[in-house]
């Protein structure tokens, strides 16, 4: 019964992380400069009090889930957690290049934060292939 609420508490968690960051990556990518200036405080306050929170929830059940029931000893654990890191680090630049333009809407963030919307799916769909079929 634990696991099943640890667990639920991580995806749901999860859920709310990578649709906060789809909305940066859209925000970020795609949103005319004439647009942003408007936008881009409302967004960072909801990145701010939601899509963080849920970041810091994903770690934590995801922690408790991986060594409560001993998952950090697999493979696939290994790759998920790299890519998790990895994604911990897009949103952190995200946030910062939020702030950025928030000054300065005309400025233009680097490929791989342009490129955020690719990699955040991506990446949600090698790690429920991991997390779903352990392959190794």
């Amino acid at each position: 019964m634990t696991y099943f609420l640890i667990k639920s508490l991580h995806l749901i968690s999860n859920f709310l992380l990578i649709g906060g960051m789809l909305v940066n990556a859209f925000v970020i990518g795609m949103v005319p400069p004439a647009i942003r200036s408007g936008v881009i405080p409302a967004l960072r306050r909801y990145d701010r009090t939601v899509t963080t929170a849920a970041l810091g929830g994903a770690w934590v059940f995801g922690l408790i889930l991986a060594f409560t029931y001993g998952f950090y000893t697999s493979g696939w654990f290994g790759l998920k957690f790299l890519i998790v890191i990895m994604l911990s680090a897009l949103h952190g630049m995200q946030g910062g290049w939020l702030r950025r333009m928030e000054a300065d809407p005309k400025l233009d963030p680097p490929g791989f934060v342009r490129a955020g919307m690719p990699i955040v799916l991506v990446s949600v769909v090698v790690i429920v292939f991991l997390a779903v079929v352990k392959p190794f």
